[in-house]
């Protein structure tokens, strides 16, 4: 079973992979939900051994989309498709929260050849089964989701629902897991992969600091990292399915 780990930094890249991660979600802005991480980054982070996915989100909030957004997301995935990555991550819904069938399959045209995640804009559709044959349909091949819940442990039984309603038409991935809960989600679920940000937070290490000078909401000054513990606690516990 494969281990996705999210990461909007390259020290959390690093990390994720020298501690055992078999795939990484790229993103920018992880406070945020996870934003689609820069061109440079992207290219950096396609040197791995691992495969890299992009994550291809114009902005926090919801998940309804103007044309000029859904422009720019066409032109995101069509370079990290030029610089080779071998999948992106994406979801559009209505505003009566249904998978936007048009324009999911124009964005799922323009990543021919790439795999496709569908994430969490999963967790606010209205009914996960119409989601689910909708995606399917579409050919995305993944659905990140925690089962409707803010953690998947709490959305176990919606997991697996899912997990059930979807088997061997699309793949489901459980969002948030930790090494506590891992194990346990897996064999009362059935999903087929498991995603975390194994996070901790960091101090700065700069020694002079205006604090008065704010540049944003929460601690400028601490940084929000993969923990490599716990990927490896997670691989672990998948490991003793």
């Amino acid at each position: 079973m494969n281990l996705e780990i999210c990461v909007d930094n390259y020290e959390s890249f690093s990390t994720a992979i020298a501690s055992g991660a078999d795939r990484i979600e790229l993103c920018s802005s992880l406070r945020e939900g996870g934003l689609t991480p820069s061109y440079a980054f992207m290219e950096a982070a396609l040197r791995a051994s691992i495969p890299v996915f992009m994550m291809v989100r114009p902005r926090s909030c919801d998940f309804l989309y103007t044309e000029n957004e859904i422009e720019i997301m066409h032109r995101d995935i069509h370079a990290a498709k030029k610089l080779g990555a071998p999948g992106v991550v994406f979801g559009v819904l209505t505003a009566d929260g249904r998978i936007d069938f048009p324009i999911m399959k124009s964005l799922v045209k323009e990543a021919a050849g790439m795999d496709v995640t569908c994430h969490r804009a999963f967790d606010q559709v209205r009914d996960v089964f119409e989601a689910v044959d909708a995606l399917v349909e579409l050919g995305v091949k993944r659905i990140l989701t925690s089962g409707q819940a803010e953690n998947p442990y709490d959305g176990m039984e919606m997991l697996q629902k899912v997990a059930s309603y979807a088997r061997r038409r699309i793949m489901i991935m459980a969002a948030g897991v930790t090494p506590a809960t891992v194990n346990e989600i897996v064999l009362k679920t059935g999903v087929d992969e498991v995603h975390s940000a194994a996070a901790v937070s960091r101090k700065s290490g700069m020694t002079y600091i205006r604090a008065d000078a704010k540049m944003g909401q929460g601690d400028d000054f601490a940084l929000t990292v993969v923990d490599g513990g716990q990927v490896k606690g997670i691989k672990a516990g998948i490991a003793n399915l």
